[in-house]
């Protein structure tokens, strides 16, 4: 069985402790495993995007979903 599966790199402004982040914006990009999301992830936290964010804190997740999750996130923010 071929899965849809897909990963997505989404970037979060979060708080000091980090208890409270909040999604910004979603990398468009799609990423076949989490091995290959994670080796892109410090370079979406040093992009312009990234660096605009006014949180304490900006952080990155590689978020599993269906391909379409991906698809609806922002031009490639890690370049």
């Amino acid at each position: 069985m071929i899965s849809s599966l897909a990963y997505a790199i989404i970037l979060m402004g979060c708080s000091d402790d980090m208890t409270i982040c909040q999604e910004m914006a979603r990398d468009k990009r799609v990423f076949v495993t989490l091995q290959e999301c994670e080796r892109t992830e410090a370079k979406v936290l040093q992009s312009d995007v990234a660096l605009q964010i006014d949180y304490p804190v900006v952080a990155t997740k590689c978020a599993a979903g269906a391909k379409t999750f991906a698809q609806k996130g922002a031009t490639n923010i890690g370049g």
